[in-house]
C-alpha cells in the first residue's frame, strides 16, 4: 500500500491536481451493544470537482486488538454505504473509492466501523480508530 499512497501523492503534482491530501486520526467511543458502532467520524477534504475521483485509505492502529471494518458513508443527507473494507487486523489498511461527483470545495464523507467476535472483542465493539487519508485518484 505504501508504493499505492506514493504514487498517488507523485501523480498529483504531475497531474495537475491541486487537492492536497487530507489526512486525520480517529478514535470513536460506541454507546450500542452490537458490533456495529453507532457512531461515526467525518473525514474532510477538498474537491477539485466533478470529474476527479476520490478514493479514502484506512489503516487500523496498530493498538487495536481485535479485527475491525470500515464503512464509508456519504455525507449528503442521504448517508449512502459508498464501501466497506475488509475486516482488517492492527497496522493493516484497505483503500475504499469515493466517486467523482463531487462539486469543487470542501466535502466530507462519514466513517464507521464493525467489529469482529475475537481476541479482545467480546461481542460488543466498545471503541475503534483510524488513520484516514482521502485522495484524488490518479488517472
Amino acid at each position: 500500500m505504501k508504493h499505492i499512497m506514493a504514487f498517488a501523492l507523485g501523480a498529483m503534482s504531475v497531474l495537475g491536481f491541486s487537492t492536497a491530501v487530507s489526512a486525520e486520526t480517529f478514535t470513536v467511543e460506541c454507546t450500542s451493544t452490537s458490533q456495529l458502532c453507532d457512531r461515526t467520524a467525518t473525514l474532510n477534504f477538498t474537491s477539485d470537482g466533478p470529474g476527479t475521483e476520490y478514493a479514502v485509505t484506512l489503516k487500523a492502529p496498530s493498538t487495536h486488538c481485535s479485527a475491525v471494518r470500515y464503512l464509508v458513508y456519504s455525507n449528503d443527507g442521504q448517508r449512502r454505504l459508498l464501501g466497506r473494507t475488509t475486516f482488517l487486523n492492527a497496522g493493516e489498511s484497505d483503500y475504499v473509492f469515493l466517486g467523482n461527483n463531487y462539486a469543487r470545495g470542501s466535502q466530507s464523507v462519514l466513517i464507521g466501523a464493525e467489529g469482529w467476535l475475537g481476541n479482545c472483542n467480546t461481542g460488543r465493539l466498545h471503541s475503534w480508530g483510524v488513520d484516514a487519508n482521502a485522495y484524488p485518484v490518479p488517472r
